[in-house]
């Protein structure tokens, strides 16, 4: 049986959803900022029981990787290493933006590169490049948009920049007539779930005792 139990706060969307056999069977997503803490636990358990699903009968937990909100990352983290202790089921990770840009897949021609953004501060964000089959030509990296190397850099393709780092994006890179820009792309636990199954077959454990998230750049207050 492989039941996964999927958990995305890398941004301040808290999500989290249940798939069976790469199949999604129930999903509940809350758009709250620093929401996380309070609600994810009882978001989990109000879909295990929605779903008729003990949580002895999950087979692995998958956790969105990063990068993204530090305290985010760290509290999805946590919970998903608390539950593979618990029942001594496999931890899996997965690359925030690898899930974004998998939900973004279906809907752009061979041509288009994506490139899923997320806010970084200031004028970076956390971005890769993959194209629509999932092979990745630049990794997750954070991409100072006020940099003309970085602007120069850019493949001369089209480019769909999408996620909550869209916005500033249009602010540096609208004279690149490559690129077009959608905000309304936020990470979902859905997307983390379909690319977790995959590892699940291969057998693509996180190390539950030293994992930690793919922060990217250290960690400041506000």
């Amino acid at each position: 049986m492989s039941l996964i139990l999927s958990i995305e706060t890398a941004t301040t969307v808290c999500s989290v959803a249940l798939h069976h056999g790469g199949t999604l069977i129930a999903h509940t997503a809350l758009f709250m900022d620093r929401s996380h803490s309070e609600y994810l636990m009882p978001i989990i358990e109000s879909l295990l029981k929605n779903s008729n699903c003990d949580r002895k009968s999950l087979a692995a937990i998958a956790i969105s990787g990063g990068p993204g909100s530090y305290t985010g990352l760290r509290i999805g983290t946590a919970v998903g290493k608390g539950f593979c202790y618990g029942l001594d089921v496999p931890l899996i990770a997965v690359c925030t933006l690898e899930g974004m840009a998998y939900s973004m897949r279906p809907f752009v021609d061979a041509d288009t590169l994506l490139c899923p953004a997320i806010d970084a501060r200031r004028t970076a964000i956390y971005t890769l490049i993959t194209d629509q089959v999932g092979q990745i030509k630049s990794p997750p990296h954070v991409a100072l948009l006020d940099s003309t190397i970085y602007r120069d850099g850019l493949p001369n393709q089209p480019l769909l920049f999408f996620g909550d780092g869209a916005l500033k994006c249009k602010t540096f890179l609208t004279e690149n007539k490559n690129i077009r820009f959608i905000e309304q792309v936020v990470p979902s636990a859905i997307q983390i779930g379909y690319l977790a199954f995959a590892k699940f077959q291969q057998q693509l454990w996180a190390d539950v005792a030293d994992y930690t998230p793919c922060y990217l750049s250290q960690f400041q207050e506000k």
